[in-house]
């Protein structure tokens, strides 16, 4: 039986569905549960993304339909304190998906969220899985603890961020991509390696990928999803923790470094990377700052990139 309290708060909902006016979005956000961000990106959301997660959040308050299928891939994420109580958005985006993992991975390594929101307990209870592991692998929480942990992978991982909202054909997409291209990492959103005179170039002068074709010059980034097949990732356990001292804040350098290292190009998804909404008020903390402004990815991927692994990038950059 559903409860009065359920009812309402679903009516509200629908409310905010029906009508995507409320004045800068906060009363939609309050309406969510999510914060009002004023972070470095623009996180006020467009009508069509309140309406979706408007969707979302009935989904979570009422829906027992599984968020883990047959798909074979798993899809891990990790979230941080700030983060705890919006995460369930883009969970239940992914479970919303036309093809759904077979495992889904939240990962925790913060001691003081030792108390789950109910939005996660709902989650639970429909597969998702939440695993704690100790504090000190920080952005690397999100797939070292699945890959080290793992026996014998048979199943390619797929990274995700606890900040966006994916659309339905998100995963569908990385497996079809991956069946075209056996071995390859696949990201729906890359960014092409720039030469300088000596190495690499600086990281923000590094453009957006426009191709479709594997290629060592094409930089996949986690944020829109990432797939790793599987044989690669028995590569990544050998490889070790050395990442907490090349790339200890730079999850997405220290996996192509590795990928290139293997021999495993990387190919886009699309002609053009995609970009999906965030959800609301999760900008207000990140590392962009620090990794891109600060250049910090310059830093880890001199790092984590050596002699051998340039000649490679260098290679397919020049034809």
């Amino acid at each position: 039986m559903t409860s009065p309290r359920s009812s309402a708060a679903r009516e509200r909902l629908r409310h905010v569905i029906r009508s995507g006016r409320e004045r800068g979005g906060d009363a939609a956000r309050r309406a969510l549960g999510l914060q009002s961000g004023r972070g470095f990106y623009d996180d006020s959301p467009s009508a069509a993304t309140l309406a979706r997660l408007a969707r979302l959040r009935i989904r979570n308050l009422a829906s027992r339909a599984p968020v883990v299928g047959d798909a074979p891939a798993v899809v891990v994420m990790t979230t941080t304190a700030a983060r705890i109580r919006s995460v369930w958005a883009a969970i239940e985006s992914i479970g919303e998906g036309a093809e759904r993992p077979r495992r889904l991975i939240l990962w925790l390594d913060d001691p003081s969220l030792a108390e789950l929101p109910t939005s996660l307990g709902r989650l639970e209870r429909r597969g998702l899985e939440v695993r704690r592991v100790d504090p000190g692998l920080r952005v690397h929480t999100k797939w070292w603890p699945y890959v080290s942990g793992t026996p014998a992978h048979e199943l390619p991982m797929v990274t995700s961020d606890d900040d966006q909202l994916y659309p339905r054909d998100w995963l569908c997409r990385l497996l079809e991509v991956a069946r075209a291209h056996p071995g390859a990492v696949v990201a729906h959103r890359a960014h092409r390696v720039a030469l300088g005179v000596e190495g690499l170039a600086p990281y923000t002068s590094w453009t957006p990928a426009h191709s479709t074709a594997p290629s060592f010059g094409s930089f996949g980034t986690s944020v829109s999803g990432q797939l790793f097949p599987a044989p690669l990732l028995e590569e990544l356990r050998a490889a070790g923790t050395r990442f907490l001292e090349a790339a200890p804040e730079a999850d997405d350098v220290w996996l192509y470094a590795q990928a290139v290292r293997a021999g495993r190009r990387i190919v886009q998804t699309s002609a053009e990377p995609a970009n999906y909404p965030f959800v609301p008020g999760s900008q207000v903390s990140g590392l962009y700052l620090q990794n891109v402004l600060h250049a910090g990815n310059d830093r880890q991927l001199a790092a984590s990139l050596g002699p051998a692994e340039l000649e490679r990038i260098a290679g397919d950059l020049r034809g």
